[in-house]
């Protein structure tokens, strides 16, 4: 067994590169956590890997999505991903999730918003979603949390203002608040891109 510990600020695209990179040195993913990954040996290119965020679904969404995986024969492994979410001990109010999702219990959602999908490599590439609309569908879903992560840092900047301290204290807390803001920002100027390019695609093919 191989440990490595990776992590990713692109968890879907830059995980699913780093897996089939590691897959071409023939280790196989055995197991995951937070951080470290689990590897054993396989034959080079023996299997592909893509990865999912279904941390929009509810339980029950997550659930019939695995059976359906394990019907079409996809070895897949839960990954926590945690952005924008509000914990009241171990429930999670997820303000970005679908009808039925909003509430993340420990035994439900939390820890489970990342799927990682093996299959063997059969010479094609390994697509999760069958039309350009499902990727714009899924894109825009992944986006939506980091839109709640701005307004949350915004309503804390807002709290920030109406506390007593120090001026001093409220320029450094806001310069924080700023370099907080800086990755959902991003994230949401790569994910809007993205939709676009398969938005134009869409209208060609049309």
């Amino acid at each position: 067994m191989i440990k490595k510990m990776r992590i990713f600020l692109d968890p879907i695209e830059g995980q699913e590169k780093w897996l089939n990179e590691r897959v071409t040195e023939g280790l196989r993913l055995s197991r995951v956590g937070r951080f470290i990954y689990e590897f054993n040996k396989c034959e080079p290119n023996q299997f592909q890997y893509a990865v999912d965020y279904i941390g929009n679904k509810s339980n029950a969404q997550r659930k019939e999505y695995e059976n359906f995986l394990d019907e079409v024969g996809i070895t897949y492994f839960e990954k926590p991903l945690n952005l924008g979410q509000f914990s009241i001990g171990r429930i999670k109010y997820r303000p970005y999730a679908n009808k039925g999702g909003k509430l993340a219990t420990s035994r439900g959602m939390i820890n489970r918003e990342i799927l990682i999908l093996e299959k063997e490599y059969d010479g094609k590439t390994f697509d999760i979603y069958s039309s350009l609309e499902d990727k714009i569908l899924a894109l825009k879903e992944r986006r939506k949390p980091h839109f709640y992560l701005l307004i949350f840092i915004f309503i804390m900047g807002l709290y920030i203002n109406n506390i007593v301290i120090p001026p001093n204290y409220i320029y450094y807390l806001w310069v924080i608040l700023g370099v907080i803001a800086i990755l959902p920002m991003t994230r949401i100027i790569q994910l809007s891109l993205s939709i676009k390019s398969l938005s134009d695609k869409m209208k060609i093919n049309e």
